[in-house]
């Protein structure tokens, strides 16, 4: 589904079949948009943004994950774009793995899988240099360089000491990233090193609450503050952001 926001609230625009089941992630760089459909056999499908924020499918850009398009999908997690748009990533939980896929004119190709360093990846984003800063529900955060089809470790599996780390947020200033980890009420801070490396800086940065089961998260434009959506709480947290992180 597609909303316009207005400054009144929201206005729905477009609502089209995502080119599979269940979708669960989405992804866009300039006029392109893909999503993560998780149900069924998983899959990645592609379309064009109108001017006026409709969709339209991009015919052969239909991909498959790690299992070819045969039996259930592996746990499909996220999907997003590196930050020059030439490459889609996604996370399959149950395998352990994180596909690769080379995008030519808005077309994905065939996946190209990896192992993750850690068990159960889930979230990532991007720093500064386009190293992929990757959440592992096991209670680590990894780091890859990935370009073209380069595909390298670079901090391997980085515990947060809290369990269950969800999802990725990067500082504006792309010096530090934090993970919202749901099984403990928690978030964990590192700092980035230019190279993508991964210190972990404080297990607890912050805490969301017991049962708060902490998800997704955003900062403001500014950079100055890190919104938490709490699903357990159904609450939204909000924190503000020092300068060492």
């Amino acid at each position: 589904s597609v909303f316009a926001v207005n400054p009144n609230g929201l206005e729905l625009v477009d609502v089209v079949n995502s080119g599979g089941v269940l979708p669960v992630s989405l992804t866009n760089y300039k006029e392109w948009l893909y999503v993560l459909n998780s149900g069924g056999s998983g899959n990645i499908s592609g379309f064009s943004i109108g001017q006026d924020g409709s969709l339209s499918p991009l015919a052969g850009s239909t991909q498959p994950v790690s299992n070819g398009g045969v039996g259930a999908a592996p746990g499909l997690a996220q999907i997003s774009f590196i930050s020059d748009g030439s490459t889609l990533v996604v996370t399959e939980k149950t395998t352990n793995l994180i596909d690769t896929y080379q995008v030519e004119d808005g077309l994905a190709g065939a996946p190209v899988t990896h192992p993750s360093s850690g068990a159960v990846p889930f979230g990532f984003a991007f720093d500064r240099h386009g190293h992929a800063i990757v959440s592992e529900a096991s209670g680590a955060v990894s780091s890859y360089e990935i370009d073209g089809n380069v595909f390298n470790v670079i901090s391997p599996s980085v515990a947060t000491t809290q369990v269950a780390a969800c999802w990725i947020a990067i500082s504006k200033n792309g010096k530090f990233a934090y993970t919202t980890n749901a099984g403990s009420g928690s978030i964990s801070s590192f700092r980035i090193g230019a190279d993508g490396s991964l210190t972990l800086l404080n297990a607890t940065a912050a805490l969301t609450g017991a049962g708060s089961s902490p998800i997704d998260m955003a900062f403001s434009i500014n950079g100055q503050y890190l919104y938490v959506l709490a699903g357990g709480a159904h609450t939204i947290n909000i924190f503000q952001m020092g300068a060492d992180g």
